[in-house]
């Protein structure tokens, strides 16, 4: 019987639909407990003991390096639990013969909805104004308006077409960039495409919902943040590498833009001196967003559904990343 190890500690009856699938396909299934933010790039010798049975994993924060991949010879598959596959070395995987997927279908919601709650956060002050009355203040200043304002999206992908819906719904403009869109849905939605400077000139909110890689690695950085209204905020939910962070930081204190909501971070977890915490013009979460009871339920089961068909000899395409395996790729 093959093994599939699944990476997390969260709340195991989460995963027991997608345990159920597994079983009933004829796998033996364990936890490989693990922080929430995962593994670093040397995990202990007890992790790699227990990987060394598995023949796929259902991968959360972990990192695959080449040496990784080196010490996992049982290793067929790793389906990724989420659209992010930063910490997979991709060419290793496909030299190893080691299948990736994602589940594009799992979260896309949940990360639209966090993105929504971190724009509502800061455009009505709650936190501050949460603290404010928790210290006997009681300020009653006016805080601002979404109907009529401008959310920029920089990706149109799931996420950002889940969030895309979202603003409109509140009765703001959307505006986004994007390099292969779906022509059908920018239409139907009345959704107007510009370039990114454009965006970022425009935008009372960005909201980043790009893929994390060599290209976007430090999409917004000083230039591109010099470009943004004093007033309008900066939303990511998507990685903390398409965001130079110093460059926010500076902005930040400089009230060059008048704030930021950050899901996600470069160093994660967040070390305790970074300078995001001691500003007021943040809001921040612990790379949560697509971690609500509903997406990681179904994030799991698509997961699990990508092994069972890699099993059964069938190609999940849309979920593979490395599809230059398949004519040569069996179990």
């Amino acid at each position: 019987m093959p093994n599939v190890f699944i990476c997390t500690n969260r709340e195991q009856d989460l995963y027991q639909k997608s345990m159920d699938l597994l079983k009933e396909n004829g796998f033996n299934v364990s936890f490989l407990d693990v922080p929430d933010h995962g593994l670093g790039l040397k995990p202990p010798d007890n992790i790699i003991r227990q990987l060394q049975q598995a023949h796929a994993t259902m991968a959360a924060g972990e990192y695959y390096t080449p040496e990784i991949f080196k010490q996992l010879s049982n290793l067929r598959v790793i389906a990724r639990l989420g659209v992010g596959f930063d910490r997979v070395d991709i060419q290793s995987a496909t030299q190893n013969n080691v299948v990736v997927t994602i589940t594009p279908n799992g979260n896309h919601e949940g990360v639209a909805e966090h993105a929504m709650a971190l724009i509502m956060t800061l455009a009505k002050q709650i936190v501050t104004k949460d603290k404010q009355i928790r210290s006997g203040i009681w300020n009653t200043d006016k805080t601002n308006s979404l109907r009529g304002d401008t959310l920029g999206i920089i990706g149109l992908g799931r996420i950002g077409r889940s969030l895309a819906l979202r603003a409109l719904a509140m009765k703001m403009k959307v505006i986004a960039t994007e390099p292969y869109p779906i022509e059908e849905f920018v239409r139907s939605n009345s959704l107007e495409l510009v370039d990114i400077d454009t965006l970022l000139k425009r935008s009372d909110y960005v909201s980043v919902n790009s893929p994390f890689n060599e290209m976007t690695k430090g999409l917004i950085n000083k230039e591109k943040l010099s470009l943004m209204k004093k007033t309008a905020y900066l939303i990511n939910t998507s990685r903390g590498g398409l965001i130079n962070e110093s460059d926010l930081i500076n902005a930040l204190k400089n009230n060059d833009i008048a704030g930021a909501g950050l899901d996600v971070f470069e160093i994660e977890p967040m070390i305790k001196d970074n300078p995001l915490i001691e500003l007021n013009n943040v809001v921040l979460s612990p790379h949560m967003a697509g971690n609500d009871s509903v997406s990681i339920a179904d994030t799991a089961i698509e997961s699990a559904q990508s092994i069972i068909d890699l099993y059964h000899g069938l190609w999940p395409r849309g979920a593979v990343i490395n599809n230059e395996l398949e004519d040569q790729w069996s179990w």
